[in-house]
């Protein structure tokens, strides 16, 4: 585990594709020309109409500034799920726990043995707490699901993202703010995000105990 500080990158991700911010070594979040170029069908003006199917068929990047269309996105990331997924976030809220989400989550861990979800979290309680449905399911494939809390090393991390299969990704630019973006069958454009959650991971240790899970 890494006691250092880690140096998290600002929202470079979420910058207008038509004045894109230059590239950084020390920013891993920097989105490649290709994918900026990519259309952006989702708008404040279209918030009420977005759905899952429309947001599936979206190439490359889309980004988002309301609350429903986020969670219309962590849908999508969810159904596409084969092997593995990867979710920060500060802590998990109540919308983890609805019966439609959890049927995801289920069929992702139940499809094959070596499926895997890790979540890593600041408040790990917060599963307990607010998710009893998504604690059920983590019991049923505990060997599947692991549960981590960010040390100090990490604690000042505030976009929560979710990598799926090292080739899809969402990304808030803080978790106070529903604006993110969702990047969609692009192994290139994920792998600074997938690293930038191993970071995080790294700097963080295993939560999953009776406390934790409200046994």
């Amino acid at each position: 585990m890494n006691d250092n500080p880690i140096d998290y990158p600002g929202p470079a991700i979420l910058a207008n594709p038509g004045t894109r911010a230059a590239p950084s070594a020390s920013d891993p979040a920097t989105v490649p020309a290709s994918v900026t170029r990519s259309p952006l069908p989702f708008t404040r003006a279209s918030r009420q109409r977005s759905d899952p199917d429309a947001c599936a068929a979206a190439p490359g990047y889309v980004r988002f500034e309301s609350v429903g269309e986020y969670w219309v996105a962590v849908d999508v990331l969810l159904s596409r799920a084969r092997r593995d997924i990867s979710l920060f976030d500060t802590a998990l809220s109540t919308a983890f726990d609805r019966p439609h989400r959890l049927d995801l989550l289920r069929t992702f861990l139940a499809a094959d043995h070596v499926n895997r979800l890790r979540i890593v979290l600041h408040d790990a309680q917060s599963i307990g707490r607010d998710c009893p449905r998504l604690c059920a399911l983590m019991r049923r494939y505990s060997e599947a699901v692991s549960v981590h809390q960010t040390t100090q090393a990490a604690r000042s991390a505030a976009d929560p993202l979710i990598v799926v299969d090292a080739t899809h990704v969402l990304r808030r630019v803080h978790y106070t703010h529903p604006r993110s973006v969702l990047i969609t069958d692009d192994a290139a454009a994920t792998r600074p995000l997938l690293e930038r959650f191993e970071q995080i991971h790294e700097a963080s240790e295993p939560a999953l105990s009776p406390t934790v899970l409200g046994l």
